[in-house]
């Protein structure tokens, strides 16, 4: 019996350890034949990567055998006989082919995407009539592929016949301890290993090497196993693709003969800071400070968050990324698309970069979302490293941690580009033991917390005020998203677009082209460009917002939530859910949407619907093909003009 439960066990770790070997090589070739697509200077760079790559292959082995490995170590003497075992090695061979072939075909997909392909690429297949027109052209031009597969295919044959299985008897107590085990083993294998949460595709972005060789981490079976588990974006085609810049640019280019501004920057995140609780709301404001520094300040009356997620805000602030679907960018299979944001774009001038939140580092995914939005220097609560600051919930208090981002920011090299996300003014809205008797404990829910923290706020500006560095700072001060406080439905800020309402402000000290109330629209994917505008910026850029204070583009607001989009380009809003317009509405007269006004369709309605699907086809084609900066854009623009 010891002797069966060794040779099955064997013979299963065998085919096991083959198949990594195979994944290995193809990631060779995969490199070698698309080299200068990534940036491996040397043999160990490419040891790292193939290191890094060991879970995410074992993680798609095992996926593709689990039916495979439960079958074969099934603990019944039955599943000995030849016609059974033959069966189980052709599925083997069928499975694990199908995965080599997908990989394969990978290698001549990936200079045209720069990413490895997702279940998208299927759908699109599907949708595309003449595919199979089409298909002999593409086995001529890449006929390198098919040559590969069957060589692969070929070894694995081979190989596999020389593992032999020998016939014994079995002993039940035995095989089912071992099944069990291996079951439990290839559970761990499947979902990375033992973290909290299965590895995904944005996993592969934790590693400390440079975001071009990410997708040689991953491999393709693993790609699309793992887009299957989240939302897709629908590839819209109301107009032709070289038709959407006419109605919307996002290479944006601020041409000017001004010097450009080595400012820092510091973009400071409020969690749940909905204009109605300030001062900017028209009723009882909790942000005492804020309202103090706004009279001092640029401040954007008519601002709008893109979505009502905090996973949503940061990259729509920092990366002017709008609400695209029910996945938030950075849990979405476009996370590890390449993306040109606001502290890439500044590391490029020779900017410190660097984010801070006081929650538990993987929160949100907000730490592999920094290193794809070219942040260099995540600091969360494990970087804080104390946690007698921790509030039981979230992470580290406000208060403590807003003074150690200040003083972590002080010892940064100028300039520099940080940004804070902060988390007390988020439910349970506990406050420290030393504020419970204090007429800020006395207050509600959101109020208390939104009170607490902008006290926590005004104590970080008294602190920076005394730095060197702060005035010679562009601070950029806004909200992840509004909050849902007020008691009576039908209050502005509980539905439509006050739902979506929050500050947006700057303030740089002594500056008085900065100070001053501006009631433009205003939303967080226009904070990127107008940063960049404000400092001068003179090269182009990607940017799915516009700049404020670009006065040659149509202003508009796109959010969303849950299903339902949101369109305004004042005084006239569209609502549409996937892409299909089931709302038209003047919300300049009829803000709580009670007048649909659909049916007029006269030339303004499509007008603004015409660019609105003009903005969300091309929103999802770049999200989709991967083409979310200038590089990528162009590039695909041109190859596309190309073959017409």
């Amino acid at each position: 019996m010891k002797r069966l439960l060794n040779k099955k066990v064997y013979h299963l770790l065998l085919q096991l350890g083959l198949l990594l070997i195979i994944y290995q090589v193809i990631r060779s070739l995969f490199f070698i034949l698309n080299y200068f697509l990534f940036s491996i200077q040397s043999i160990n760079d490419y040891l790292k990567v193939v290191f890094y790559s060991l879970r995410f292959d074992l993680s798609s082995i095992f996926t593709v055998n689990l039916p495979y490995i439960l079958l074969f170590l099934l603990p019944f003497s039955f599943m000995n006989k030849k016609w059974i075992q033959q069966t189980l090695q052709i599925y083997f061979l069928i499975s694990n082919g199908i995965a080599f072939l997908i990989e394969i075909i990978d290698i001549a997909y990936f200079p045209y995407v720069h990413k490895r392909m997702t279940i998208d690429v299927f759908k699109l297949i599907g949708k595309k009539s003449d595919f199979l027109d089409l298909l002999p052209n593409y086995i001529l031009k890449f006929w390198n592929v098919p040559i590969l597969f069957l060589l692969f295919i070929l070894l694995l044959i081979f190989i596999n016949k020389k593992i032999k299985i020998v016939d014994q008897e079995n002993t039940l107590f035995k095989d089912v301890v071992t099944y069990v085990l291996l079951i439990t083993v290839s559970v761990v294998a499947i979902r990375g290993g033992l973290q909290l949460r299965p590895i995904s595709i944005n996993s592969a972005i934790i590693h400390s090497i440079p975001s071009q060789n990410i997708p040689l981490i991953l491999n393709t079976t693993f790609s699309i196993f793992k887009s299957t588990e989240t939302g897709q974006l629908e590839e819209y085609h109301f107009m032709e693709n070289s038709e959407l810049t006419q109605y919307f640019n996002p290479i944006k280019q601020y041409h000017t003969s001004n010097t450009f501004k080595m400012k820092n920057v510091v973009i400071i995140i409020l969690e749940s800071f909905g204009k109605g609780l300030t001062g900017l709301g028209g009723r009882q404001s909790y942000t005492p400070f804020l309202d103090s520094l706004m009279q001092h300040s640029y401040v954007f009356s008519n601002a709008f968050a893109n979505a009502f997620r905090s996973a949503d805000g940061i990259p729509a602030i920092l990366s002017s990324i709008p609400y695209m679907m029910n996945d938030a960018f950075p849990f979405s299979i476009y996370s590890t698309n390449k993306i040109e944001s606001l502290p890439s774009i500044l590391k490029q001038q020779g900017y410190t970069t660097s984010f801070f939140h006081g929650g538990t580092n993987g929160t949100m995914n907000l730490d592999t979302y920094s290193q794809s939005a070219g942040i260099d220097h995540y600091f969360g609560r494990r970087e804080y490293d104390n946690d007698k600051d921790y509030d039981g919930t979230w992470g580290i208090w406000d208060e403590n941690f807003l003074q150690y981002f200040e003083s972590e920011i002080s010892k940064q090299k100028e300039p520099f580009i940080s940004t804070v996300f902060t988390l007390s003014s988020h439910e349970p809205f506990h406050l420290p033991p030393q504020y419970e008797n204090t007429e800020m404990a006395k207050l509600n829910g959101i109020e208390r917390g939104i009170t607490y923290s902008d006290m926590a706020l005004r104590k970080f500006f008294e602190q920076a005020s005394r730095q060197k560095w702060f005035a010679n700072t562009l601070f950029v001060i806004t909200a992840d998203h509004n909050y849902l406080a007020y008691e009576d439905p039908q209050h502005y800020y509980n539905q439509s677009l006050g739902i979506f309402a929050i500050p947006i402000v700057f303030f740089s000290p002594n500056e008085k082209r900065l100070i001053g109330n501006d009631t433009t629209l205003m939303q967080q994917i226009d904070i990127m460009p107008s940063v960049l505008q404000y400092l001068n910026y003179n090269k182009p850029f990607f940017s799915f917002g516009n700049s404020v204070w670009d006065n040659s583009q149509i202003r508009f607001l796109i959010c969303g939530i849950s299903s339902t989009a949101y369109y305004y380009s004042p005084p006239m809003l569209l609502t549409a859910n996937d892409g299909n317009i089931n709302g038209y509405y003047n919300f300049k007269t009829d803000s709580n949407l009670s007048e649909n006004l659909i049916q007029q369709k006269d030339s303004q309605f499509i007008n603004i619907e015409t660019r609105y699907k003009a903005y969300i086809q091309l929103l999802n084609d770049c999200l989709i093909h991967n083409k979310q900066s200038v590089q990528t854009f162009i590039h695909s623009n041109n190859t596309t003009q190309n073959r017409h």
